[in-house]
């Protein structure tokens, strides 16, 4: 079932949610650039200790920096560790 963009943005009011949200777009949250939690990804694309990259509904996610690590991994979150430099969707 797709729900209307009129029915999430709504719903996301009622709540005091982002408007995303209720739609699937995910939600990424930084700690002082060392760590990373996303949450609502769609798969892991691509990893190094200088990038992760994952899929957040149409769009991807790059976390570029140095020493990543995956810290956790269960379902549709991901706890990621080390320098944070930059942050790119597209």
């Amino acid at each position: 079932m797709r729900v209307s963009r009129e029915l999430a943005d709504a719903f996301a009011d009622k709540l005091d949610l982002p408007g995303e949200l209720p739609l699937g777009a995910g939600c990424l949250t930084l700690c002082g650039g060392r760590q990373a939690l996303i949450e609502g990804h769609r798969g892991l694309l691509a990893f190094s200790p200088e990038c992760l990259v994952v899929r957040m509904g149409r769009q991807r996610l790059s976390l570029l920096g140095t020493e990543l690590r995956i810290r956790a991994m269960s379902g549709d979150r991901l706890l990621v560790c080390g320098r944070i430099q930059s942050v790119e969707m597209g």
